[in-house]
């Protein structure tokens, strides 16, 4: 809702705000001493000299303390504000099958068979997302496509990789920036969550880190968070903590019959 107060934001990521109806303009990110000499009062959400996430790619802003103690659950529900027309084809499920490090990537084969099990039940099945070279760690967050599902990887902006999840029944991904995205969406998802313990990267809706949003987790309460070297015993790259077929299964199942 529109106030007469102006409220202009400096950000890394201007674009982003354009359609913001809460959001007078959206500057791209400015040096100190422009700041210092904004003619209006400057609050200041985070502290990047403490906090240099804007540096990466994968800045989790909901994750991230805004240093206003008096944040309720409900001012930190996610919204995003499309700029494109809507475009987007319609699916009853939406997967993303990035690959990241190995402690949080489901297997090929495991994304592969649930396809098998959802086409087979005569569900129109789209995959999402794009290929990227991480700026921080220099790696490559890759997605695969799947037999029998329509392939959408690197083929959509963001606005329509948007409506394409709002328009989906179910949305399955790991813990990762679409399932971030999704949150501002209200279709039902489904989120593999493995070595990032699920509150640190809760989707909050309606006050609730629960609405409409399933947390599928291994057989392990470490969330050591390590790339490539957990503490435990494991072979050949399986962790314990990513979930199993049968138990994300069993997940996606129980949101399509509530869908």
């Amino acid at each position: 809702m529109k106030t007469n107060y102006i409220f202009d934001l400096f950000t890394y990521h201007p674009d982003l705000f354009k359609a913001c109806p809460y959001v007078d303009n959206a500057y791209p990110m400015a040096d100190e001493s422009y700041l210092h000499n904004y003619p209006f009062k400057i609050t200041y959400l985070f502290d990047l000299k403490k906090l240099p996430h804007w540096d990466t790619d994968t800045f989790d802003f909901i994750s991230i303390p805004a240093g206003i103690p008096q944040l309720s659950f409900k001012e930190k529900q996610l919204e995003y504000f499309p700029q494109e027309e809507d475009k987007a084809g319609e699916f009853d499920v939406v997967l993303n099958t990035s690959r990241t490090w190995p402690s949080r990537s489901w297997a090929p084969e495991n994304w592969q068979r649930l396809a098998d099990t959802l086409t087979a039940k005569g569900l129109r099945v789209a995959v999402v997302g794009k290929d990227v070279v991480s700026k921080a760690d220099h790696m490559e967050k890759l997605c695969f496509a799947l037999k029998g599902c329509t392939n959408l990887i690197n083929k959509l902006s963001l606005d329509q990789t948007f409506f394409t999840i709002r328009k989906s029944k179910v949305f399955v991904s790991c813990q990762n920036g679409l399932s971030v995205l999704a949150g501002a969406t209200d279709t039902r998802i489904v989120v593999l969550d493995m070595s990032i313990e699920w509150s640190k990267r809760a989707i909050y809706r309606y006050e609730n880190p629960h609405h409409k949003i399933s947390y599928v987790k291994g057989k392990c309460d470490l969330y050591c968070g390590e790339a490539n070297a957990c503490p435990l015993p494991h072979n050949n790259g399986s962790f314990k903590c990513i979930p199993e077929y049968e138990r994300v299964a069993a997940a996606v199942s129980d949101a399509l019959a509530a869908a």
